[in-house]
């Protein structure tokens, strides 16, 4: 351990912001605030209007801090009315910044003030367990947090730092990794930043049904670990092994896995446009579809080891596969049933008697075939995958519109090429030919 104190003090130095940027955030929290309650007094139903995110919490990170404000509302206003009016008074709260309208379980209105994300976001002012919205638990969040000793919300940033130096950071979609009340409560659980990392190193495994649970203080009954994804989980696990068997002041800066380039060849990449879609909706999309193209592919004998989507996050993505086999032999096996299912059997050869170019018997008395493999070439398939030619894959109906208008499917040179003027794609397969962290 004595090799970790002195990192740990170093690190400790990071996750303060300094005295100019608390007053700056502090004095835009205040503006922020005071702007939403003059919007939000136009409306009956404000039942108040309260400052959140990690920046309430004291839990914040220089240069990364969340400003969220909650307007409570009557719980007997109607949904439609609920939406509404949060998106009115976030709209003249945030007048005159850029702004947009996002969408968890209701739509609430993001912008970006001074140089800070922030959110306008309606909750129904409920008791605590009378929950009408997925918000109306985080003003009961910010008071828990609120409540740790100074000590510990230091402990909550050393862990909100390197997991987000690790790339695990966030909840968002794209990212499906550990959000910051899921760190918040980690600490609050475990203890400390070192004790949370000995659990993930030692002592976390996944669960039966999604890799990592952690239940909510405030609702006991709702899992904080739903939307963490099986890799986020398992890019945590290794890095936490990793650290505390080699501690280094990197893992709070930025750690990522060995890039390895001579991968970058077999990567294959259905690069197309689409129409600008919000991150959350482009996202899940983008998963949707990659899952969809790969089991289409794998159902045609092509096995794929990796894959993952890329965007700018606005109207251009990629669908990014390492195959194990870019070409495949001209023939293909079916095994069919044993020979004493012989009306199965009759109904399998009929069915494969005219394409087939061998029939045989093997040694576990089933039936097989060689036959003609429809497809050889990966990038082939892909084409027609891409140009809706293999018919519904039953992927996102917006991203194979944008397909099929538009889409590439480039290797080698063409990939590079292409990545050369687009660093969201060059980004993309960066993270495809890396190994995990935390592997040597």
């Amino acid at each position: 351990m004595s090799r970790l104190a002195p990192v740990l003090s170093s690190a400790a130095k990071l996750v303060r912001p300094s005295s100019e940027e608390e007053e700056r955030i502090g004095k835009l929290a205040r503006s922020l605030l005071a702007r939403t309650e003059r919007s939000a007094a136009r409306f009956p139903e404000t039942r108040g209007v309260l400052i959140g995110g990690s920046y309430a919490k004291g839990t914040w990170l220089p240069g990364h801090v969340d400003l969220d404000v909650f307007v409570k509302l009557d719980p007997s206003t109607p949904e439609a009315d609920f939406e509404r009016i949060g998106l009115r008074i976030g709209e003249s709260a945030t007048r005159g910044y850029p702004t947009g309208k996002k969408f968890a379980q209701h739509p609430y209105t993001e912008a970006i003030v001074q140089g800070v994300r922030v959110n306008i976001v309606p909750c129904f002012a409920v008791r605590k367990g009378e929950w009408k919205s997925a918000a109306d638990r985080s003003p009961y969040h910010v008071l828990l947090v609120r409540r740790l000793p100074e000590g510990s919300k230091d402990q909550v940033r050393l862990l909100k730092l390197f997991m987000n130096a690790i790339g695990v950071y966030g909840a968002e979609i794209e990212k499906q990794g550990f959000s910051g009340y899921v760190a918040e409560v980690l600490v609050m659980e475990l203890g400390d930043f070192q004790k949370v990392l000995a659990w993930f190193a030692r002592g976390a495994k996944p669960q039966e049904t999604r890799p990592f649970s952690l239940p909510d203080p405030v609702d006991r009954g709702r899992d904080l670990g739903i939307a963490v994804s099986a890799e986020s989980f398992g890019r945590m696990v290794l890095a936490s092994r990793e650290f505390l068997r080699h501690p280094s002041l990197a893992y709070f800066r930025a750690m990522s896995g060995r890039v390895r380039p001579s991968i970058q060849e077999a990567v294959v990449a259905v690069v197309f446009s689409h129409r600008p879609m919000s991150e959350d909706t482009l996202w899940g999309e983008l998963r949707r579809t990659t899952k969809h193209v790969v089991r289409h592919l794998e159902v045609q004998g092509f096995k794929v080891a990796r894959s993952m989507a890329a965007s700018n996050n606005r109207d251009r993505s990629a669908i990014m596969l390492i195959p194990e086999f870019p070409v495949l032999p001209q023939l293909e096996q079916r095994v069919g049933p044993t020979v004493d299912r012989s009306g199965d059997v009759d109904a399998f050869v009929a069915a494969n008697r005219k394409d087939s170019r061998l029939f045989w018997v093997g040694e576990d008395a089933r039936i097989r075939l060689l036959r003609p493999r429809r497809h050889t070439a990966l990038k082939e398939l892909l084409v027609k995958v891409a140009k809706g030619r293999e018919g519904s894959i039953g992927a996102s109906e917006e991203v194979e519109r944008g397909m099929r208008r538009s889409a590439s499917v480039l290797s080698g040179a063409q990939l590079a090429r292409a990545a050369s003027s687009a660093g969201w794609l060059r980004a993309g397969i960066r993270e495809i030919t890396s190994d995990a962290i935390g592997t040597r």
